[in-house]
Order: C-alpha cells, then sequence, then structure tokens
C-alpha cells in the first residue's frame, strides 16, 4: 500500500492533479490506505468502515487520525453492504470523472502488482536453494478476504515461481466452498468474527483468478459474474473448477470457530 500511495502522489505531483480516493474497509484496507496517503497534498481519501465490524485497534488507527486529507466516516451494514454504494458511485463514470474519484481498495491492480513482487522476495527468502534444478516449491499460506492477496500468488504462479498456496478464510467461506466444491455463493448474511478484515462473502478479485483460470476467457468470466451479480449463485463450470486444483494444489483451511483457522472437515 506504501508504494502504492507513492506511485499516486509522484505522478499526481509531476502532472499538477488532486485526487479524491474512496475506500471502503473491513478493517485492514483503510488504516494502511490513510497512513499511505496521510499529508500527500495533491490527495484526500475518505474511508468507510462499518461500524462495530472492525476491531477495535483497527478503528483507532482510522478515526484518530488527525490530517486535513483524511476523512474517515462510520456507517451502518457490513462491509460487503458499504461496497456496494461504492460500486455505484464508480460505475458513474461521468461523476467520478468530474471529483477526479479513484480507489485503493484491491480492485486497484497497483496492489496486486506490488503483492506479487512480495511472494518472489517471500520465495528467494525459504528457498533452500538457487542451484537446484527443479527450483524447489515452497508453500505460502495466504488468509483470504477480497482474495487480492491470493490473486497476486496466482499471479506469481502463471510467471512460473514455483509456489503452493494455500488458502485460509474464517466462517465466511465463499473462496473455500469455491475451491473445493465450486459453489461460488452467497452464504447468508456475512458473519462477523474476531478475524473482521476477513469477514468478505464477496471477494471481488475472484473475477481475475477465474480470468486466470480460463485462459484468459473475458466473454466467459463476465458472463460468470453477471450471474453472480444477479443472482449471488454460481456453480463454477467443470473445466474451470477442475484447474483451481492445479493453481491451488495447497490445502484450503476454513473455521467453524470464530476468530480461528482450523482444518475444514473437507480440506486437503
Amino acid at each position: 500500500m506504501s508504494c502504492a500511495g507513492q506511485f499516486l502522489q509522484y505522478f499526481l505531483e509531476k502532472r499538477q492533479k488532486h485526487i479524491t480516493i474512496v475506500v471502503g474497509t473491513s478493517g485492514d484496507t483503510g488504516s494502511s490506505a490513510i497512513e499511505s496517503v496521510r499529508g500527500a497534498k495533491n490527495i484526500d481519501i475518505i474511508v468507510l468502515l462499518p461500524l462495530g465490524r472492525c476491531s477495535k485497534i483497527q478503528e483507532l488507527q482510522m478515526t484518530t487520525v488527525i490530517e486535513g486529507n483524511v476523512h474517515v466516516f462510520g456507517v451502518e451494514g457490513d462491509s460487503d453492504e458499504l461496497d456496494k454504494p461504492i460500486k455505484d458511485v464508480f460505475a458513474d463514470v461521468a461523476f467520478a470523472k468530474k471529483h477526479n474519484l479513484m480507489s485503493l481498495n484491491s480492485i486497484n491492480w497497483s496492489r496486486v502488482l506490488v503483492q506479487m513482487a512480495h511472494y518472489f522476495f517471500a520465495y528467494f527468502q525459504c528457498a533452500p536453494s538457487m542451484d537446484i534444478y527443479p527450483l524447489p516449491t515452497v508453500e505460502v499460506v495466504v488468509p483470504t478476504g477480497a482474495a487480492g492477496n491470493l490473486a497476486a500468488g496466482c499471479i506469481a504462479q502463471e510467471m512460473g515461481l514455483p509456489i503452493r498456496l494455500a488458502t485460509v478464510v474464517n466462517h465466511n467461506d465463499i473462496i473455500h466452498r469455491t475451491v473445493q466444491q465450486g459453489d461460488f455463493s452467497l452464504s447468508g448474511t456475512t458473519s462477523p468474527t474476531l478475524a473482521s478484515a476477513m469477514d468478505i462473502q464477496v471477494p471481488y478479485n475472484m473475477e481475475r483468478i477465474f480470468w486466470l483460470l480460463s485462459g484468459s476467457d473475458s466473454k466467459l468470466v463476465k458472463a460468470l459474474m453477471e450471474q453472480f451479480e444477479r443472482t449471488k449463485k454460481l456453480r463454477v463450470p467443470k473445466d474451470l473448477h477442475a484447474k483451481p486444483a492445479q493453481m491451488l494444489p495447497g490445502p484450503s483451511f476454513s473455521s467453524q470457530v470464530p476468530g480461528c483457522c482450523s482444518p475444514s472437515p473437507t480440506g486437503t
């Protein structure tokens, strides 16, 4: 996130422009986005946080920042619900353009780009040797909410990095069900847990992962995501569902105890 903030300030200053960042957070993105741009003269940031749904520490990290360019608001509902009006604002292209709006949620490609570098750095730190052929595989456990970090790991795999990804979720287990059963569907309302930053039922970065798994089939992915938007239910096609087992061969964990991470009965 700090890299994204620095990139923004550099190019905005160079082009003499100002933007307003709009961020919805389940806990972690808000505070890190604020820290990355606080005090930046070319940037204002508006953060929406779900009242009572973030940890106390995360809430204080956002609400106690006193900077002229930082504006934090608590809203009713969970993080998935507050994403809806933000999405509507950006869907109004004329309004977004007029007010120079942008996001620092993981929908912003710069977030995923920098996280890809994290995987390469972690691999070089953990691999026993670079002189072995083929290179040894390193397993990376990825706590997952909106799946931005997971998408970065999948892209790193596609680039040839020999990593094995293990996804971890809490009771809000849509990604676990997608990997294990091909069931990309909402399961009631978002359940509050101790791991509030992972309390997400609509992991929008799965669209990127579906695109990778489909061999860049944009038409298929568009149809799948439109169906999910319309019905909140999606049975992943069999040929597409077979591919997460190749890209995400590590175990998928789902917690039955809020805030904890224990192997799911259906995990591998």
